[in-house]
């Protein structure tokens, strides 16, 4: 598997709002990690998830995954409005029943679409 990674930061008058990165899992898939926008950054969050969601499907991935904890009811809800469904716990989740796991299919954008 090709070392796939994708970080991004999202700055405002130069202080950091939010963040997160897209690391390699399997043939096909990425996890995102490390998402994390400060409240009150409206659409930030969205924002960094369309472009880690985009840079995947510019690597070929066709899904992604993510864990967040069931105590962080705002990355939770943010998740499953963004298309991300409950899925098994994997990998270092697996057996912890404090951590939401979450995966989304990846449509391919038609070709020479612009987002």
């Amino acid at each position: 598997m090709p070392a796939r990674r994708l970080f991004a930061l999202a700055h405002l008058e130069g202080r950091a709002v939010g963040c997160g990165a897209l690391l390699p899992f399997a043939d096909d898939t990425g996890e995102i990690k490390r998402m994390y926008a400060e409240p009150g950054s409206t659409g930030v969050g969205a924002a960094l998830l369309a472009f880690l969601e985009d840079g995947a499907r510019a690597m070929g991935l066709r899904r992604l995954v993510l864990e967040t904890r069931w105590a962080n009811d705002r990355a939770v809800g943010f998740y499953r409005r963004h298309g991300y469904h409950l899925t098994d716990n994997y990998g270092p989740y697996a057996g912890r029943p404090w951590s939401a796991c979450f995966a989304k299919p990846l449509q391919q954008a038609p070709a020479g679409a612009i987002r």
